[in-house]
């Protein structure tokens, strides 16, 4: 009986010993629990993310099948106007060599061409109208020597010469039209350069002055690179941050290549000023400090323009440096309620 109570006290000490461990255990898996929570929350950003990458791939694509779609329209279009172009020249080519059949006496076509002069001529050395028109009235003296006279031949050749005429008039005014074309482009691509290599100018400079804001010292610039042709460079951003050395974006660590493509979009901003602006999260990669010159430089911003800025972000110290918030809730499953909040009216209630 005794050894019995000693086993139950033993077993029962064992479960008293566990029991004692479980909230060490239950703290553990809690942590990891948050842990995991946190993750899937990033998680979920990231899908979010490439949601919309994804939609935006999605309406380029579309828009370029739009724009082949309306592309290939002109074609069919063209390719109609061009058969219909063709069909006619045949219809002209057959007339004519029906009209040289009847006053040659010819009877095969294939035998126009080895009876004239111009068998062995290349296309490039073909003698002039005038030549020709020569050569065929030296031909109808001659035929006329020798028996009777296609009275019509005048009339015709005259019609020819004045539709030949005609078609080398419209060869010379399409001449002219290509070569003012040619001469209104390269005073539009001239006119282009000029504009570009100003705005570039510009943008170059609103550029450093707001990356070095923004980096508190350091410099940064702008280069046209891979043509001579402003019209097809690309562009290069050499930035140096303080304490580095001028370097390519690509070298920087996220949260620098974060605030260059901010110093980049302000940069433009400041050179040609909208009276809206709507940044989507560009604080996200930032830390506190550099998310506080980015406040600060948006305070700097809305007293210099006259530009209303919506900012989209989930950081508590962004939130704090804006004038109004709007904030999305739900009270109840599947029913969204905005909420709006004045901070500076707020802090004038709370002072």
């Amino acid at each position: 009986m005794t050894l019995e109570l000693d086993n139950r006290k033993n077993k029962l000490l064992t479960e008293l010993h566990d029991n004692q461990k479980n909230p060490e255990r239950i703290a553990t898996s809690k942590g990891q629990n948050l842990q995991n929570l946190e993750n899937t929350k990033k998680r979920n950003e990231e899908i979010e993310n490439e949601l919309v990458e994804a939609e935006k791939k999605y309406n380029y694509i579309n828009q370029n099948l739009k724009e082949i779609q309306l592309k290939l329209s002109d074609l069919k279009e063209n390719k109609a106007r061009n058969e219909a172009t063709v069909e006619g020249i045949e219809n002209r080519k057959k007339d004519l060599l029906h009209t040289v059949k009847n006053e040659l006496n010819i009877g095969d076509e294939a035998s126009i061409l080895p009876q004239s002069d111009l068998n062995d001529i290349s296309p490039d050395s073909l003698p002039s109208l005038e030549e020709q028109s020569q050569k065929n009235e030296k031909i109808k003296k001659q035929r006329d020597s020798l028996g009777s006279v296609n009275l019509r031949a005048d009339e015709e050749t005259k019609k020819y010469e004045t539709e030949i005429k005609k078609m080398e008039d419209d060869r010379a005014d399409l001449y002219s039209a290509i070569v003012k074309l040619k001469a209104s482009i390269d005073e539009l691509n001239q006119k282009g350069r000029e504009r570009l290599l100003e705005a570039f100018t510009k943008v170059n400079r609103k550029f450093n002055e707001v990356y070095t804001k923004l980096f508190n010292g350091g410099n940064a610039k702008l280069e046209l690179v891979d043509s001579e042709d402003p019209l097809e460079a690309g562009l290069e951003m050499l930035v140096s941050p303080p304490g580095k050395r001028l370097q390519s974006i690509t070298l920087l660590s996220g949260g620098e290549q974060a605030l260059t493509a901010l110093s980049l979009i302000f940069a433009v901003f400041l050179t040609n000023p909208s009276p809206i602006c709507v940044l989507d999260e560009v604080d996200a990669p930032l830390d506190d400090a550099n998310v506080t010159r980015f406040c600060s430089l948006l305070e700097e911003l809305t007293k210099i323009t006259n530009t209303k800025f919506i900012i989209v972000t989930h950081h508590a110290l962004t939130m704090s440096k804006m004038d109004r918030l709007y904030g999305v809730t739900m009270p109840e499953k599947g029913i969204s309620q905005l909420v709006a909040v004045d901070l500076q009216k707020a802090e004038s209630m709370v002072a």
